[in-house]
């Protein structure tokens, strides 16, 4: 049995596929928009989830606010299709799309099972830079209950984002645990273990694409899905 007390976990693309709602959401949503009905939904969706790199580095230096890079994000896609709407009217698509598309998280029994056990051993949170509440996304999968409001730590309430190491210090601070006391679990190398291990944690790395590791830094251990942190963590 691990001797950590504290797992804080990813929520995007490590307990929750992206490609579950993100992807099959935003595609539904196209297809049944009067403005975008008559797009080619597999491109639209391929803009979407790859904008210009300046757009996403002032949302990391936070020279974009979340609502203003979402509006930015919506107004290039669209100008692709030489497409065009006010700012209101941006707004009102990005909350369609976050409404419809939440409507394609479902619970997934084997990560219920998983984070149930998890949680009889160890005090667990979120950390998420995700753009698109965390908290309804927990609810939907069935988690609800176990990740409360308040130990969901999101970077767009917060004001500042992985990898800043103010959000880690933040859960540990709630949580009232040493760095050496907290194990961090996720799938980006850079947000979810560099960034913990240079602040005192372990890291455990979600290596879904079966990458080698961007840099020498040597987390705790490194799984190709979120299911196999039951043989690393619960087993004795």
């Amino acid at each position: 049995m691990s001797t950590f007390s504290l797992l804080l976990l990813d929520l995007d693309d490590t307990l929750l596929k992206n490609s579950s709602w993100f992807d099959d959401g935003f595609t539904h949503f196209i297809r049944n928009h009067p403005l975008t009905n008559h797009l080619h939904a597999p491109k639209l969706l391929e803009l979407f989830k790859q904008p210009p790199r300046n757009l996403i580095e002032k949302l990391i230096s936070n020279e974009y606010s979340p609502s203003a890079f979402k509006r930015a994000r919506w107004e290039y896609v669209l100008k692709h299709f030489n497409l065009s709407m006010d700012m209101e009217s941006l707004d009102g698509l990005d909350n369609l799309f976050l409404k419809t598309s939440m409507d394609f998280i479902t619970v997934n029994d084997a990560i219920t099972s998983l984070v149930i056990d998890l949680s009889r051993n160890f005090e667990l949170g979120i950390v998420t830079n995700g753009l698109y509440d965390p908290k309804q996304k927990l609810v939907n999968m069935g988690l609800g209950e176990i990740f409360s409001d308040d130990k969901v730590f999101h970077a767009e309430q917060l004001g500042y984002r992985k990898p800043n190491p103010n959000i880690y210090l933040k859960a540990l601070e709630y949580f009232d645990r040493k760095p050496s006391e907290t194990l961090f679990i996720g799938d980006s190398w850079t947000h979810d273990v560099i960034a913990p291990m240079e602040v005192g944690m372990e890291a455990i790395w979600v290596n879904v694409n079966n990458v080698l590791p961007p840099t020498s830094h040597k987390p705790f251990a490194i799984v190709s899905d979120i299911a196999e942190i039951r043989d690393v963590l619960l087993s004795k």
